[in-house]
């Protein structure tokens, strides 16, 4: 009887115990702000999602450090998208309606960002993009917006300098994604008009043989070539082949993937010599203490220096939002509509598009296998 009578006794504080540690850690979460972080952690393009975890982790330091959110804790919930459209649009739902996370940053991978796009609305929530570069991008919805320039100005660019080098036929190889694909569109909107013959052909995100292609191209005798791959693994696909096939044409042309990637520049030196390209590159003034961070925390300098201070920037805004409008998708829009923010990246704010205003591309050359800004 007595033993019946302990094992219930026992029974009872197990209960309690469990039902007050679920009560302990509702009200933990109550106490936390969480802002949702689709980035590319794996693929072809981690050298983003790396660079952007560290960076959003240094500012969740910081804000926490000064007392949180509205004395609430900061947290990001980091989740790996892999550059796959579908992935990311799960994943969002996943956050959005299990874990009810209305407000996100996202790193990288246009199509990812459009593919999330069309749910903001009825999710009652907002995304802020970095590295989201396709001007399909612009206006695309009121909860939308881009802390990057739009890589129409890259290719602006890219066809101001080619104008310059006497080319009479261009040759494109390009991926079959939003990005890719739509600096190869721009890139053919600024050169309309104009003597230059343009040839282009394309590939698919899982080929691994695009040597009839490139062949193709080197038959053409093209002058020079714009090289636009969507991540660093088709990057070095291409690199590869084209030096297999002794296919060199007097001026190489890289878009910014290539160009910000340590990796390719440094496998592939002699080849991408003097090869031209450009890049976004925000006012890095005020960076400086955010890089020394940086290297304390990691035991590394920041590899992409435009990348980590615009990430510090879009979760240290986000949370400046929330903590001022409250956390909610359209307090939050209304402030990034009007904001004028002193950033790390230089001062933040967006245009009637949900652009960053004032963000330009920068031009480059490949030197010894280091990009070096052309003055």
């Amino acid at each position: 009887m007595i033993k019946t009578r302990n094992k219930w006794i026992i029974g009872i504080v197990v209960v309690l115990l469990i039902i007050g540690l679920i009560v302990y850690a509702n009200n933990q979460k109550k106490e936390e702000i969480t802002i949702g972080a689709l980035y590319p952690l794996s693929g072809g393009l981690a050298q983003y999602g790396e660079v952007a975890q560290k960076s959003a982790e240094i500012a969740v330091d910081d804000i926490n450090s000064v007392g949180g959110n509205n004395g609430k804790k900061l947290v990001v919930d980091y989740q790996d998208h892999q550059c796959n459209s579908q992935t990311a649009l799960s994943l969002f739902k996943q956050m959005n309606s299990v874990k009810k996370i209305s407000i996100f940053s996202s790193a990288a991978c246009s199509g990812t960002a459009l593919a999330i796009i069309p749910v903001l609305n009825d999710s009652e929530s907002l995304l802020l993009g970095t590295i989201t570069t396709t001007p399909k991008l612009s206006g695309s919805s009121p909860y939308f917006f881009r802390n990057w320039a739009s890589d129409d100005k890259e290719a602006k660019i890219v066809a101001e300098e080619i104008k310059k080098k006497n080319i009479s036929k261009l040759g494109i190889i390009y991926e079959e994604t939003d990005y890719a694909k739509g600096l190869k569109l721009s890139l053919e909107k600024y050169l309309n008009n104009t003597n230059i013959k343009i040839i282009s052909d394309s590939f698919t995100s899982d080929s691994k043989d695009i040597r009839t292609q490139l062949s193709k191209l080197k038959s053409d005798d093209v002058d020079a070539i714009f090289l636009s791959p969507q991540t660093v693994t088709t990057g070095d696909i291409i690199l590869k082949q084209m030096e297999e096939l002794s296919f060199q044409p007097n001026i190489i042309f890289i878009n910014d993937n290539i160009l910000k990637s340590w990796t390719l520049l440094q496998t592939h030196t002699a080849f991408l010599e003097n090869s031209i390209g450009t890049d976004y590159v925000p006012n890095m003034d005020k960076a400086q203490e955010f890089l020394k961070k940086y290297k304390e925390k990691y035991g590394i300098d920041c590899p992409q220096p435009n990348v980590g201070a615009s990430i510090y920037d879009a979760i240290s805004l986000l949370a400046q939002a929330i903590k001022e409008k409250g956390n909610n998708a359209e307090g939050v829009r209304y402030y990034l509509s009007s904001v004028n923010y002193p950033g790390i990246s230089g001062n933040i704010s967006f245009d009637s598009n949900n652009d960053r205003n004032n963000a330009e591309y920068t031009l480059f050359v490949v030197k010894g296998g280091k990009a070096v800004q052309i003055k």
